[in-house]
């Protein structure tokens, strides 16, 4: 695109700019009263807890009267070594930490800041949308995409809540294996496991850009076509940046389904060619 047309779009975004506020303001404070259940559902769901026998539970709650018992009659120094052993004991059990007074209340401005930047970014690229058609460069609006946008946004979230389980559990047992006790950041945890899961969620727009650029006529199907090996390469190259871990599993569980996503929208995109109709 040429200046001029970024220039059509952002006087578009200032004709609508109190809208835009508008929308953004609602959002975020409707949003807010339900940050504290979302936060709660991250934790429920994805801090690993491990599964405790009678036999383990009977063992611990052992360990803890002998603990309690050696408290009454030791120095200070012993002290601190019984209470270093009974954190140990209960600390995989009792979820991420808070390690400031204000560090939950932050979390759920930034998570309500968050839901009304999504919920903004669909009327912004309306706009756009609006922008580009009238000056020609595209010749459909977006709003007919809106649906299939949203479906595969909601089938992103879901794939990526169920693929961060796993990783964050991965993650965990590394962690234990060497020995450390794992004291999560409330903030920190929740930021990871919700930016991630929303990075899924934004990779399977894929096949919609694809049939939108190309009935738009601002990319040929023959072009995307010519560029898939390209393309994949460039997907596991995004894979490795944007997921945790360093293992090629973790890695092919986000290029596989771009991959997919992207032969699917290339599918449509022949069927919806321009050239074809």
């Amino acid at each position: 695109m040429e200046a001029r047309d970024w220039a059509r779009i952002l006087v578009e975004i200032r004709r609508n700019i109190v809208k835009i506020f508008a929308l953004l303001a609602i959002a975020i404070f409707v949003s807010f009263p339900f940050t504290p259940a979302l936060i709660s559902l991250v934790i429920e769901e994805m801090y690993p807890k491990p599964s405790l026998s009678e036999e383990q539970i009977q063992k611990i709650s052992e360990e803890l009267k002998r603990s309690a018992e050696r408290l009454k009659n030791s120095s200070e120094i012993s002290a601190l070594e019984e209470l270093r052993n009974i954190s140990k004991l209960v600390t995989p059990f009792a979820g991420p930490v808070v390690l400031t007074p204000l560090e939950s209340l932050v979390l759920s401005i930034k998570i309500s800041i968050a839901i009304g930047l999504g919920a903004t970014l669909p009327y912004l690229l309306i706009l756009a949308s609006r922008a580009l058609r009238t000056s020609g460069i595209i010749k459909k609006s977006a709003k007919a995409y809106a649906v299939s946008s949203l479906l595969l946004f909601i089938f992103g979230l879901v794939y990526g809540f169920f693929i961060m389980k796993f990783v964050i559990h991965f993650l965990h047992s590394i962690t234990v294996s060497q020995g450390v006790t794992p004291l999560y950041s409330l903030s920190e945890f929740v930021n990871f496991v919700i930016l991630m899961t929303l990075i899924f969620g934004f990779f399977f727009q894929i096949p919609i850009v694809i049939v939108f650029l190309v009935k738009n006529g601002v990319i040929k199907y023959s072009t995307i076509r010519y560029y898939r090996r390209h393309i994949y390469v460039l997907f596991f190259a995004i894979s490795a940046l944007v997921t945790p871990t360093v293992d090629i599993f973790t890695q092919t569980m986000l290029a596989l389904p771009m991959i997919l996503l992207f032969e699917i929208g290339l599918l449509f995109s022949k069927v919806l060619s321009p050239a074809r109709s």
